[in-house]
């Protein structure tokens, strides 16, 4: 957590750290040494349990339970702090309230379906890890790192392949190469509640460690579509891991696998955008596309534009932490112990100086920021926004029912977003490229 509640938690639960992970011997260091070592991994086990996104447009499976009265106005009861949209600490959703509703469909758990433990070109994810410290989760991988590095979204200075590359073989680094638990998700991201935000709270459709494609009821398609069309697709950030993503489709009639998804990878088109949940939207900014090394061969991923904030120097390529930030991060003072705060490419969405939200990208170079987390959108609130794109369904493509699968690969930690929705798809549209503008 990054608000000072957050930071009164953390620094309460390193004062009993030493009790509660027992294994953890240090007598040779110096009492100091000892609880800067505490502090590390107190802010390392903050930071790993920060990850969430979904698919926002069209509203999907994995939002069903959005319409639970427990989930109502972006409650979250059962683990308050983990909500997708608006869960606060007491559970009760938006402070003020929700009157504008952009982000109504990221209500419920839907960023709560994703997979851990996944390093590229390991036949399978292990279900745990968050971080795989520069090491593959496979004795034999059969794939290895092919991002360019213009296209990282971490630890940009570091020397590819040295040991401060710590990122290596996670997702993003070789975007669609590492497994999943599945096409939709798992429910919590493992199959008991864990480290890494693994959790989720029980509902009729789903529990913990169930798989989105095997229990998330079909629903009516949420919207049709024209084969040859352009259509704008959209998510969100519950909390940002960098990397990249990519929607695809699958017939509704076929088992949802990535084999079924990656047979029909959609083509972007045009510029990005954010859209706040008032409805005001940022000036249309170019997109980052990845179609180096990536499965589905030649199909294009596109790199979240939403930068990731370092706050060790370790994953700014240094070779040891809380140091400084390299040449052309921007640096900030979090007014958190020891925060360096490096973020690691200017936002697309801030360069035209919209300031839609009355604030532009937070925080302003060299002032204090109230929190630790300097990684929101152009409002500097992670709950504010949708990504939006525009893709190209298929000339081609029969008319018939489909599942919209929308793959989210993370650089900084092993893990996969996923959400599946549904819709139809009708013949004939002349593209109509006015749509992306």
């Amino acid at each position: 957590r990054s608000t000072a509640t957050g930071r009164q938690s953390c620094r309460l639960s390193c004062a009993v750290l030493p009790e509660s992970v027992a294994a953890v011997r240090v007598p040779a260091l110096a009492h100091c040494k000892r609880m800067r070592l505490l502090f590390l991994l107190c802010l390392s086990m903050i930071r790993a349990a920060k990850g969430h996104g979904a698919m926002a447009i069209p509203p999907t499976r994995n939002a069903h339970d959005r319409f639970l009265p427990q989930f109502r106005n972006a409650s979250f009861p059962s683990f308050p702090g983990y909500g997708c949209n608006c869960g606060s600490p007491t559970g009760k959703g938006c402070a003020k309230g929700r009157k504008e509703n952009t982000r109504e469909a990221l209500d419920g758990q839907p960023c709560l379906w994703f997979s851990q433990g996944c390093s590229i070109g390991c036949p399978a994810c292990d279900n745990v890890t968050q971080h795989s410290m520069g090491k593959s989760l496979c004795a034999a991988p059969a794939a290895h790192p092919t991002l360019p590095k213009w296209a990282w979204t971490m630890n940009r200075w570091a020397v590819e392949g040295s040991v401060n590359d710590t990122y290596r073989f996670h997702p993003w680094r070789a975007p669609g190469t590492a497994p999943v638990a599945d096409a939709c998700g798992m429910a919590g991201g493992s199959p008991s509640i864990g480290g890494g935000a693994a959790v989720f709270s029980s509902t009729p459709f789903a529990k913990q460690g169930d798989l989105g494609s095997h229990v998330l009821p079909r629903s009516a398609p949420q919207v049709t579509w024209k084969a040859g069309g352009v259509v704008e697709v959209a998510w969100g950030i519950r909390a940002n891991h960098g990397g990249g993503y990519q929607y695809r489709l699958c017939p509704a009639s076929e088992p949802l696998t990535e084999a079924c998804f990656q047979q029909t990878p959609l083509k972007f088109v045009g510029k990005q955008k954010l859209r706040y949940v008032d409805g005001s939207e940022t000036a249309p900014f170019e997109p980052t596309l990845v179609s180096e090394g990536v499965v589905p061969a030649g199909a294009a991923w596109m790199m979240n534009p939403v930068p990731r904030i370092d706050f060790d120097s370790v994953n700014s390529g240094q070779p040891q932490a809380w140091k400084e930030c390299r040449p052309g991060e921007q640096t900030y003072d979090t007014s958190f112990p020891m925060s360096l705060a490096c973020r690691q490419f200017e936002p697309a969405a801030c360069k035209e100086r919209t300031r839609m939200h009355g604030m532009p990208w937070a925080p302003i170079p060299g002032k204090p920021y109230p929190t630790g987390d300097v990684q929101g959108e152009c409002s500097g609130d992670f709950v504010s926004a949708l990504i939006v794109d525009h893709v190209e369904v298929p000339r081609t493509l029969p008319p018939g029912e489909y599942v919209l699968g929308w793959r989210w690969d993370c650089e900084e930690t092993a893990q996969v977003w996923s959400s599946c929705a549904d819709v139809a798809v009708v013949a004939g549209a002349e593209l109509d490229y006015a749509a992306s503008r």
